[in-house]
């Protein structure tokens, strides 16, 4: 939230000012009273934008609007004073001032010039960021980013892309198919961005709209069944660092709405409290959805998706990035084996051309899990699952796979969904997939979720719905 920094001698004009940003949705306010305040308003505070008045004692405010524009001129100013005469307007305007607004006349104005002037600030210093990451061949800081491993030049220039946004405090959306890392993406954002808080993220698939409250809210004890004591919430957890929503598509529309209040406003209310708290920090969220098509059909709201997403950055899946494959395995293998405490078989290039064939619909999430197999099985054929020809079946063909045992028939199992005369509805392909997905990876949710493209999450929450559905499974 934006920090206004209001300079006036007069306490009822300071008091007046603050109402009315307060009303107006900024409720971060700092007051000063003269030269010295403000110069150490800025020196101890993140001040983004400056009401100046021109009547001051000591220095004047003309005075204070020159050492401004020589030391801090990307804070905008707009004077607000009682003088109206033309010739100092064009003297503050000439000075470096963003508007001129007259007290008690114009005072309805300043909530819009304040918004004005901010998003022309933030568009210009966001166009300079930007201009200067297209031109710049590597990241600044590597090693923010080195958890997601890569060597495709198109993610280099996305991860140079998003260095520079994470100087913005501007919410960034990131896109992209279910196990793809996105989360290894946000936390290279959070380290790239100089934030002195921490980075807290939490996956909103499956949680109903009081756990979604209450785990960024927080609650008071008391405040509903089972509250036995006070919880802080990972609002207040992130405080001056990062806040990673994953899975944003999943959350109600009521959640939808606290949320939209919270990025409006700044503003939160833990669960049993009367007393508003104001967030203080840096919202990156995900989805493997497309919102797009989620606002058409009213699941997500159209205020919110235009909310979050300013900054829309796609994460390429693996099968567009291919030379990537091999060492994100190689990494994967290496993590693997240090935490399992057990060697790896051998990889043959045979093996290696095998993997690279896979359609990895769960990207690395899936990926993981056959390096997974491979060392707990001592063998990297058996953890590879048959790859499906692409190629549709002829009329009253079974489907066929390939094996290193050669080609064989995969006919469809009983009372699966098939396309004849009369064609399922959504729903009956959805129950029919998730089943599907189970028979191939019985008692591995993890596998069945990453089989489909879902996180495990929101695997789960696939299955509770059609559980409420009362979908026979």
């Amino acid at each position: 939230m934006e920090s206004v920094l209001l300079v006036d001698d007069e306490p009822d004009v300071l008091a007046s000012q603050r109402s009315l940003l307060e009303l107006s949705g900024y409720s971060q306010v700092i007051e000063a009273r003269n030269g010295d305040d403000m110069r150490a308003a800025l020196a101890s505070n993140g001040v983004d934008l400056i009401l100046l008045d021109l009547t001051l004692p000591g220095e004047s405010g003309e005075e204070l609007l020159s050492f401004l524009s020589a030391h801090h001129p990307a804070i905008p100013v707009i004077v607000v004073t009682g003088a109206s005469e033309i010739t100092t307007a064009v003297r503050c305007m000439q000075a470096g001032a963003y508007d001129y607004l007259i007290k008690g006349r114009d005072s309805g104005r300043i909530p819009s010039s304040i918004r004005n002037a901010l998003h022309q600030y933030n568009t210009n210093r966001e166009n300079a960021l930007l201009r200067a990451a297209l031109t710049r061949p590597i990241l600044d800081h590597p090693a923010a980013f080195s958890d997601f491993v890569s060597r495709s030049e198109s993610v280099r220039r996305l991860l140079v892309y998003l260095e520079a946004l994470a100087s913005l405090n501007d919410p960034i959306l990131l896109e992209g198919e279910t196990g793809v890392g996105k989360e290894l993406v946000a936390r290279g954002i959070h380290r790239s961005s100089g934030a002195t808080g921490a980075f807290v993220a939490v996956n909103l698939g499956g949680l109903d709209d009081q756990m979604v409250s209450d785990t960024l809210f927080g609650h008071k004890k008391g405040a509903f069944t089972g509250a036995n004591g006070n919880r802080a919430g990972l609002l207040r957890e992130a405080s001056e660092g990062t806040l990673f929503l994953d899975e944003i598509g999943e959350m109600s529309l009521v959640s939808q709405a606290r949320l939209l209040r919270l990025l409006d406003n700044g503003e939160f209310l833990p669960l049993g409290s009367d007393r508003i708290e104001y967030a203080r920090a840096r919202f990156v969220f995900a989805t493997n959805r497309n919102l797009d098509v989620e606002v058409e059909n009213g699941s997500f709201r159209r205020d919110l998706y235009y909310r979050i997403s300013t900054h829309r950055v796609r994460i390429p899946p693996l099968r567009e990035r291919p030379d990537d494959i091999a060492p994100i395995l190689d990494h994967l293998v290496s993590v693997e084996t240090r935490r399992t405490g057990r060697a790896a078989p051998r990889l043959t290039s045979e093996d290696g051309a095998a993997i690279e064939r896979l359609t990895l619909r769960g990207n690395v999430r899936e990926l993981r899990q056959v390096v997974l197999r491979a060392i707990l099985e001592g063998n990297w054929k058996t953890a590879l699952p048959p790859v499906v020809d692409s190629a549709p079946p002829h009329d009253g063909e079974p489907a066929r796979s390939r094996s290193d045992d050669g080609v064989h028939d995969q006919a469809a199992h009983d009372g699966g969904v098939r396309f004849g005369d009369t064609l399922p509805t959504p729903e009956e392909v959805v129950v029919e997939l998730l089943r599907e997905a189970e028979r191939r990876h019985p008692g591995r949710r993890s596998d069945a979720a990453a089989s489909i493209g879902l996180s495990p999450q929101a695997y789960a929450n696939r299955w509770k719905r059609l559980h409420e559905g009362h979908v026979d499974r």
